[in-house]
């Protein structure tokens, strides 16, 4: 009897391939272990949800530690969005980062590190919102008078805590006391920034000059729209806390300023906002700003 196994020489090779496809489709179990995380509050306690008042902040303590691969890469999220994008390509870091609560209504946080091949381990915590039930008091300082880098008569450095004003070579002898500046750029035109800015060491040159400074302190600032009316009747933080912002998403310098800017600013946890009065001139000109900020 004629046994028919013509077709079985064309079935048994695509079994044959099938199989080895499933095989090398399936996944690689020498794909490499996930970055270590561990997140604590400050004081090393594991972190947990909680809740606090708008303006209050907690500070948390970030461990990242690669399993195989050294990591290389850092991010917050707040509610989806990134606050924080940092890059690195060390084994293990440590990261004490400091959180403001805002005034929204839920606050989710995600941990997130990865490493060279792209595992990555997160960490999800919320925090919840207390109502406010007395507002802090403020500093005013009014109608302050900085001088752009070429006006000989007003100087361009501010500590935003005496409002003392210094001129370059009284600044350079109180580094750690300026926190604010004043000057002008070609393209950004009339700007306010602070010492660690990015800012053309010629316009503050010399032996006292900012490439020479040894602490360099930053604010970050983010624009409001505010008439002159409300930014007078502020008679507590009321205002600055509804406009509290990430500090790693503010900018490091106010630029183009004119009369009617109003910006908020955070230097080292605290806020203020400040109001442009007037601006006169160039490079050698004028800049009369007021400001109100937290104690």
């Amino acid at each position: 009897m004629k046994i028919f196994t013509g077709p079985l020489k064309f079935i048994l090779p695509l079994i044959f391939l099938a199989l080895l496809a499933m095989v090398s489709c399936a996944p690689d179990d020498s794909d490499g272990l996930p970055p270590l995380l561990k997140v604590t509050f400050a004081d090393s306690t594991a972190i947990s949800d909680t809740s606090i008042e708008a303006g209050q902040s907690i500070e948390i303590i970030v461990e990242g530690s690669g399993n195989e691969n050294n990591i290389t890469y850092f991010a917050l999220l707040r509610n989806g969005t990134h606050v924080l994008d940092s890059g690195l390509n060390a084994p293990s870091f440590v990261s004490h980062r400091q959180i403001i609560r805002s005034t929204d209504s839920v606050e989710n946080y995600t941990v997130l590190i990865r490493d060279r091949d792209f595992n990555e381990t997160t960490f999800n915590f919320s925090i919840g919102l207390k109502p406010t039930l007395v507002y802090g008091d403020i500093a005013t300082w009014s109608h302050l008078i900085l001088g752009a880098q070429n006006n000989v008569a007003n100087g361009s450095f501010l500590n935003l805590f005496s409002g003392q004003i210094f001129n370059l070579s009284e600044a350079f002898l109180n580094q750690d006391s300026v926190q604010m500046l004043y000057y002008y750029d070609a393209t950004d035109l009339n700007t306010i920034a602070s010492p660690n800015a990015n800012i053309d060491t010629s316009y503050f040159g010399g032996s006292s000059g900012l490439a020479n400074w040894t602490i360099k302190n930053e604010i970050r600032f983010i624009q409001l729209f505010y008439t002159e009316q409300e930014f007078l009747d502020i008679q507590n933080d009321s205002l600055i806390i509804a406009n509290l912002f990430p500090y790693d998403t503010g900018k490091r310098k106010a630029k183009v300023l004119q009369a009617g800017h109003m910006y908020e600013f955070c230097f080292n946890g605290q806020y203020g906002i400040f109001y442009v009065n007037n601006v006169s001139g160039t490079d050698a000109g004028t800049i009369d700003i007021s400001i109100k900020m937290q104690h």
